[in-house]
């Protein structure tokens, strides 16, 4: 090696070692760790204030998940169904309240005056969890960091993980900290459902886009479960994510299926895509990959709006910024949008939802704002995430193009679910503000399988309970002797 040569590699790594204490090393102190706790410490185990706000407006936090008796299987029930909104936000109002209001909300008073406007209800604080999770999740944050490769090169990858899940970073000293927060937040073990993802065009027209999906999240998976013994789990530093989706309707598109998995240390989804008309599997690269279009979307959703914003890559395009903590009017608590007998002709409107049937309440978000990064390309230029406190589940996004005009605004409805006792998305929305169309990714499970004879969906959360179907569904393999079938 010539000494001009050794000299490079010398300054290189002084650079990493000045950058890996901030960014990889960025691991919670000990008195940071007396700070998280499930009772009687300034912050939840998820890093959420657990007082409530100064006005009262924002209750405080309780650890124990509340007892939902669900009266009909096939529907959540509402807990909050008695309630009244305390206001309604308009075109006409929206000034008065815009300190609490997202810049993607303001803008859809703009563009819709007439027909979207917001009601209000009594904050109530109902993402909590069973005990394990939390301590799932103060054991995780003491040891796990984000890895020193995404300092030289923006790769997405943990280190020094431990086994069994658990959110990775309550305390986000910095915006790739909260991703990763944000992404592996806590929606199940296993969900097996029926789901659709509307698309709705200019007139309004809507194109009913139902699957079949089956997902897990090994990463919640402790490795004495028999389920890590699975081979495609325990590669690429072991399985964070892997979900598989089988188009039914349209029928034109009826059978096209992919299966997929990311990973600790590669987090580009391993994609691969069967077709039925060749009956052949085939490596899917576009599945999974930054501005690539979502699987069934008809280009109306990219990979990387998915969860209101992920990674959508094993090499982020994007810079983030340092997470904070704002009060905003957010989606919450909206069971009444997961009734089987909310139709979708009720639910989905000609330019966006029935907002009469979409709850808002006043909470605590981490804001958390992408910026593409010089030399990068993607159809985004900036887009702006909001994730609550208390569960990390997203909420609400905004996504900028080239030109630095808001393109797209994106809202997530999630819901608390008793008896697993977990939040999770039960329906979202993507409005184009430029073309007026608008789509969802593939949710509304309560009315689909009531649609089509599934019923609703299922969810595992524990060792005890075994995953309805062959996890063999991610892999090439499987995908082929399934799709045959």
């Amino acid at each position: 090696m010539t000494l001009l040569k050794t000299l490079k590699k010398t300054n290189l790594l002084l650079a990493l070692f000045i950058l890996f204490p901030i960014i990889a090393m960025a691991q919670l102190s000990p008195d940071e760790m007396t700070r998280l706790g499930i009772e009687d410490t300034e912050l939840t185990p998820m890093g959420a204030i657990r007082a409530g706000n100064k006005e009262g407006t924002i209750p405080a936090w309780n650890s124990k998940p509340i007892s939902i008796k669900n009266l009909d299987k096939g529907s959540l029930s509402d807990p909050f169904a008695h309630e009244k909104p305390l206001f309604r936000i308009t075109a006409k109002n929206y000034t008065t309240y815009q300190d609490k209001l997202t810049p993607g909300q303001i803008a859809l008073f703009k563009t819709y005056p007439k027909t979207f406007f917001m009601n209000i209800y009594p904050t109530h604080r109902t993402a909590a969890y069973d005990q394990w999770v939390y301590e799932a999740t103060l054991a995780q944050a003491k040891d796990v960091k984000v890895c020193p490769e995404f300092a030289s090169e923006n790769k997405a990858c943990l280190i020094d993980q431990i086994d069994g899940g658990g959110v990775p970073f309550p305390i986000p000293k910095t915006g790739i900290e909260a991703l990763w927060s944000h992404f592996l937040a806590f929606r199940e073990r296993s969900i097996n459902t029926m789901v659709n993802g509307a698309l709705v065009d200019y007139f309004g027209h809507r194109t009913d886009v139902i699957t079949h999906l089956r997902q897990t999240w090994p990463w919640w998976i402790p490795n004495t479960s028999p389920l890590k013994k699975t081979p495609v789990y325990n590669i690429k530093g072991g399985a964070t994510f892997c979900g598989s989706q089988k188009l039914l309707k349209p029928v034109r598109s009826a059978g096209l299926m992919f299966g997929a998995c990311t990973y600790v240390n590669n987090m580009a989804a391993h994609g691969y895509l069967y077709l039925p008309g060749q009956r052949r599997v085939r490596k899917a690269p576009e599945i999974g990959f930054h501005d690539s279009p979502a699987f069934g979307s008809d280009g109306l959703l990219l990979v990387e709006d998915r969860w209101m914003m992920w990674f959508g890559g094993s090499h982020s395009r994007f810079n983030y910024s340092t997470p904070i903590k704002q009060e905003y009017y957010v989606p919450y608590n909206n069971n009444r949008l997961a009734q089987k007998n909310t139709s979708f002709d009720e639910i989905f409107g000609k330019k966006h939802l029935n907002q009469a049937l979409v709850r808002y309440e006043l909470h605590r978000v981490w804001v958390v704002t992408g910026t593409l990064r010089k030399g990068e390309d993607d159809l985004y230029s900036r887009q702006t995430a909001y994730f609550d406190e208390d569960s990390w589940m997203g909420l609400a996004n905004e996504t900028y193009n080239q030109q630095s005009q808001l393109w797209r605004v994106a809202e997530q409805y999630n819901v608390f679910i008793s008896g697993p006792n977990l939040t999770r998305a039960i329906g979202d929305i993507h409005i184009d503000l430029i073309n007026g169309r608008y789509a969802t990714y593939p949710y509304w499970q309560y009315q689909t399988g009531e649609q089509e004879g599934f019923g609703p969906p299922r969810f595992t959360v524990t060792d005890d309970q075994p995953i309805d179907f062959n996890v063999d569904i991610f892999t090439p393999q499987g995908l082929r002797r399934i799709g045959r079938r």
